[in-house]
């Protein structure tokens, strides 16, 4: 059957080079970059997202503190005054995330007052203020001089995915008063940790020692590892009127302030989404961010958080990811295919879940795998596989076709391919009226054991052949061949109404195609032969029965028995029917009954056997004597031909 076939290890070689190739074509797509987007996007999904560092804390300039203080920016004056509380409570270095650019001469409150000397004393009495510039936007020199040092205020580059996910340890371009050309958030932990040894990547590019920290690098960036957004913070009014809610978490801690203001354009998409505090926007602006934007200042703090717990993130490289896509492939490739189709199903959906799990636990430990191409290989590895296992069960089903065509009705052939199981097949019994034909060949057991093995064979090929054909013609279903008889049956395995005419219509066929197989077996100097036909109408049970490993479909019951026992009381070129088959078409065919003949179980009286005389097309249409005569006669004649033909061959006799 086909389904064994299915699942040859043999051929299993096949299903994992389809695999194969939907895995070379989801790496070409990983190679030349086309679906970039949705891989950074899908990837995202796997980040850890810690609770945010204790250690550091965020002081606000929200939309409260804007509210109370005026229109944003503000004066120095309060610049100061905040940086000196930040100060008293002795904080380890602040992080102030305000380019410093601009002058306030005067306080238009307090004329007598310097705005900007005093920013610039308080920056220097801290001693441990680290002010931010970029490429184009630098502190004053009032302030810049002052400070502990001046760092980069810039963040990595957008992804294909428009989400910073990383900072340059060394940027590409800042400002002159950036000495160290480092990032700010690195100054800061460099005062904060009392780090002075530079920054050394190593010769790969893969990885940055910072004092006791290294940080593995992706595209010379690091990842940060975005926490979920919650941690210490006070309001920048707050720390302005010295009244934080809890100045212990300043106290000994890393302080870093910053713009929390919609429209002062310090938001940026970052990897990682998070509920938002009701404060990040404008009460009359309730919705003004999506939950994977965020402030700058708070990413910066991100950024040294990854640094100060050591959480880095890595990537896969890209041959791990190639080779994981190709063996993962090849092996759904064969699990689709070794399998039956449910089992293949359930085990490429484990395979899925199971990869799905295993980087999601890799993420949470800092490994960020691939979210997207190797499932993509197994889905279409799967379709390939699926896609060649039809094509291979289709070739096997036109093969069975083809077989069992060449002994059955090409209809039982089908069926019998299309099963799904051979229980199915098995269970396919029913009962139904069915008209059974017996035809074969009189006194051929006597005759053969005259004759050359390869002429016994020549002539059942021949009549089979013929027969066979016409059988076919009258859309009957070969049963058997048993030997040189020829069981059919009509009304299965399709519904056939007039099966029992269409039954004696192809007896008419059988018997006047004699003169022309007799003359077919003349011409190969083969020996004439002479057939009976019995056939009987009622009901039997018919289906595919058998074992597992031998099926046939086959009627059972007493009309097939019946049926034979009229082939066997039929003299040459005669049809023998009973009284059912007569009654369903008695319009249409003439009959002779024949005395004489006994059934075992049968009574004489009330089971009569007819012998076929004549037959018409429709019941005005004028009768047609069935061809006895005339396949008799043309018998006769080639019976003595080849008696002729055998005595000249035979030669003279020895004196």
């Amino acid at each position: 059957m086909v389904r064994e076939r299915v699942g040859d290890w043999r051929l299993a070689w096949r299903f994992a080079l389809a695999g194969l190739i939907a895995g070379i074509l989801v790496s070409t797509f990983a190679y030349t970059g086309l679906i970039t987007r949705s891989f950074d996007a899908a990837q995202d999904q796997l980040y850890p997202a810690p609770p945010a560092d204790p250690r550091i804390t965020l002081i606000a300039i929200d939309q409260r503190s804007k509210d109370d203080l005026g229109a944003y920016p503000w004066l120095n004056s309060y610049h100061a005054k905040v940086i000196n509380y930040l100060a008293s409570l002795h904080p380890k270095v602040i992080l102030f995330d305000v380019v410093l650019d601009h002058l306030t001469p005067t306080d238009p409150e307090d004329p007598k007052a310097k705005p900007d000397d005093d920013l610039a004393a308080a920056i220097k009495s801290a001693g441990n203020v680290v002010l931010v510039c970029t490429a184009d936007d630098a502190p004053r020199p009032e302030f810049s001089t002052v400070a502990a040092v001046v760092g980069d205020r810039g963040l990595g580059y957008p992804d294909a995915a428009d989400s910073i996910r990383g900072v340059d340890l060394r940027p590409k371009r800042s400002c002159p008063e950036n000495e160290g050309d480092e990032p700010a958030f690195i100054e800061a932990l460099r005062i904060s940790e009392g780090i002075n040894m530079p920054l050394v990547t190593n010769g790969a590019g893969t990885e940055t020692a910072f004092g006791p920290h290294h940080i593995p690098l992706v595209g010379s960036q690091m990842l940060i590892n975005f926490t979920n957004g919650s941690g210490p913070s006070c309001a920048y009014v707050d720390a302005l009127n010295a009244s934080c809610a809890h100045p212990e978490s300043i106290a000994g801690h890393i302080v870093v302030v910053g713009t929390k203001l919609i429209d002062a354009g310090d938001v940026y998409s970052q990897a990682v989404s998070f509920s938002h505090d009701s404060n990040f926007c404008p009460s009359t602006r309730p919705k003004c961010m999506l939950d994977n934007q965020n402030y700058g200042y708070r990413i910066l703090g991100d950024a040294m958080s990854t640094i100060l717990s050591d959480r880095y993130l890595r990537v896969q490289p890209p041959l791990s990811l190639f080779l994981a896509v190709l063996v993962l492939s090849a092996i759904v490739g064969l699990v689709v295919y070794l399998p039956s189709f449910r089992n293949g199903m359930l085990i490429t959906a484990g395979i899925l879940v199971a990869y799905f799990g295993v980087i999601a636990a890799l993420g949470q430990n800092g490994y960020l795998s691939d979210p997207l191409y190797a499932p993509i290989a197994i889905a279409l590895a799967a379709t390939f596989s699926l896609g060649a296992r039809y094509v291979l069960e289709e070739r096997e089903r036109r093969k069975v076709e083809m077989i069992f065509g060449h002994w059955v009705d090409p209809r039982i052939a089908r069926q019998l391919a299309a099963s799904k199981s051979i229980d199915e097949i098995i269970s396919r019994g029913e009962r139904r009226d069915l008209t059974m034909l017996f035809v074969d060949i009189r006194g051929f057991t006597a005759m053969s054991e005259a004759m050359r093995a390869e002429d016994v064979l020549a002539v059942i090929q021949d009549y089979l052949e013929e027969l066979s054909a016409l059988v076919f013609k009258w859309d009957g279903t070969i049963d058997k061949y048993v030997g040189d008889e020829i069981v059919a049956i009509w009304n299965a395995p399709v519904a056939q109404p007039s099966h029992a005419l269409l039954a004696l219509r192809c007896a008419y066929d059988l018997v006047n195609s004699g003169p022309t197989l007799l003359a077919k077996l003349a011409a190969r100097g083969l020996p004439p032969i002479s057939w009976g036909v019995g056939i009987n109408t009622g009901p039997a049970v018919v289906g595919n029965m058998g074992s597992k490993d031998r099926l046939q479909y086959t009627a059972l019951g007493d009309t097939v028995n019946t049926a034979a026992r009229f082939c066997g009381a039929a003299e040459p070129f005669t049809v023998i029917i009973g009284q059912p088959t007569f009654d369903a078409c008695a319009q249409l065919v003439a009959v002779d009954q024949v005395p004489g003949i006994q059934l075992k179980g049968k009574s004489a009286e009330t089971f009569r056997v007819f012998r076929v005389s004549a037959i018409r097309e429709e019941a005005t249409s004028p009768w047609v004597p069935f061809p006895t005569e005339a396949a008799m006669a043309a018998y006769a004649a080639q019976k003595r031909l080849y008696g002729w033909q055998s005595v000249f061959a035979a030669g003279p006799a020895e004196p």
